[in-house]
């Protein structure tokens, strides 16, 4: 069963699912999404690289194994790329807005 809300250090956001090649392939490029949601993807467990090409906004990217943090890249702003830098198994793209690096090692909680 897919999840419908992420609850991140009390914040709650509304969840789409890039459950197929192509909606991980576009993911948040020319899309506009509200401040309480965000773009979740299930992965194998390694190490992600990810780009910002043809967004609109900055975002926060974090990396999730099972249901802990495990890494956070903060404010990524468009036309650029990202290589994780541990494994993961999941990863949740919202708008930028600060997410603290001081929650890596925290749990999330699913919906």
């Amino acid at each position: 069963m897919s999840p419908k809300t992420l609850e991140i250090n009390g914040k709650i956001y509304s969840v789409k699912i890039a459950d197929n090649f192509i909606k991980r392939a576009f993911g948040l490029m020319l899309r506009d999404i509200s401040e309480n949601e965000g773009l979740f993807f299930k992965y194998g467990n390694r190490k992600l690289h990810i780009h910002t090409f043809f967004m609109k906004y900055p975002i926060d990217v974090i990396f999730l194994k099972d249901n802990t943090i495990v890494d956070i890249a903060s404010n990524l702003i468009p036309w650029k790329t990202y290589n994780s830098k541990v494994k993961s198994n999941r990863m949740f793209e919202v708008k930028a807005s600060g997410i603290n690096p001081e929650l890596i090692g925290k749990k999330v909680k699913f919906n």
